[in-house]
């Protein structure tokens, strides 16, 4: 469930001698707690902001902190270099324009919102999702030759992040407007594929009785062989039903119906090919995959394979 945050307030009444002086203070929780509000501003757009909050709980954010990015209860995510030189991976991010926030806002729309119903919104969406120009992910390079490793900064633009409690989005800036097929495809990809991350992240989706009870998961396998063989799409190693339940959900908005249904090595460890009879040995696969679909489609009106299909381009 979303945490909805709100302003706190108390009357504290002061008596000095016989006068009576009435002041109000915000009381101060012991936990971080933010406050966010919209409209955060009188732009055409902002209307727009306020009705997906309406609609769905969530604050679409064009001006936003450090904090409101970066924190979570674990710690602070943003990215930073260590004294051996080497930086900790994560996402660097920057207010998007708002110039291109209409476009952006459609390319969200489109691409995103666009596959999902009302009620899996109100479910799912985390409670921020923060307007970028920018969303680089940050990983380490490497140089070898010397006396020691040197590390190297690299970042990648990408089409969303996520921490904690929030999506950050790119393309809020002049790119927004000349993205080609290709480009708009990977977004695409992305977005969703981070969005899904997210409720995995949060727990927020649990495998249903009809899929737990389909196999089993306490007898120790040896093989991915073994593992297809039970409708088990996870490492075979210590499998569980939730993890199991993740690796559907992430394979249907990753992975086109060709992908998933074509022919491959039974060792390869991978979403491609597992509805194909090589991998799917005895149509386990196939049984709980539809449990997984038809569940968001009954429950949610929502058809995740679509999406995998969308991202490759079907």
């Amino acid at each position: 469930m979303k945490t909805y945050i709100l302003n706190l307030f108390a009357l504290c009444t002061l008596f000095v001698l016989s006068a009576c002086n009435k002041s109000e203070e915000t009381l101060t929780p012991s936990e971080i707690v933010d406050t966010y509000s919209v409209p955060q501003g009188n732009n055409a757009f902002d209307p727009t902001l306020v009705n997906y909050y309406q609609k769905y709980g969530t604050y679409i954010l064009y001006k936003f902190t450090e904090k409101d990015t970066y924190w979570t209860p674990t710690g602070w995510k943003k990215p930073v270099m260590a004294a051996s030189g080497a930086w900790s991976a994560g996402g660097e991010v920057a207010a998007a324009d708002v110039a291109y926030i209409p476009a952006q806002l459609a390319l969200i729309q489109s691409k995103w919102f666009g596959f999902y119903s009302d009620k899996f919104m109100k479910k799912f969406l985390p409670t921020k999702i923060l307007l970028c120009s920018k969303v680089d992910s940050v990983t380490n390079g490497f140089i070898f030759g010397g006396p020691t490793v040197v590390y190297v900064k690299q970042t990648k633009k990408v089409g969303a992040f996520y921490n904690y409690d929030n999506i950050q989005v790119n393309y809020g800036d002049a790119s927004v407007s000349i993205m080609t097929a290709a480009e708009t495809r990977i977004f695409l990809a992305k977005v969703n594929l981070i969005f899904i991350q997210s409720i995995i992240a949060r727990g927020l989706s649990q495998p249903t009785t009809e899929f737990i009870t389909t196999t089993d998961y306490t007898t120790t396998m040896t093989s991915s062989a073994q593992s297809y063989g039970k409708g088990i799409i996870i490492s075979y190693f210590g499998p569980s039903a939730q993890a199991d339940w993740n690796a559907y959900i992430t394979a249907m908005v990753t992975y086109s119906t060709v992908n998933l249904n074509t022919s491959t090595a039974i060792t390869d460890t991978s979403p491609v090919g597992i509805l194909n009879p090589t991998k799917d040995v005895n149509g386990q696969i196939k049984k709980r995959y539809n449990i997984v679909r038809n569940y968001f489609i009954n429950e949610y009106n929502v058809d995740l394979q679509l999406i995998g299909n969308a991202a490759k381009g079907i």
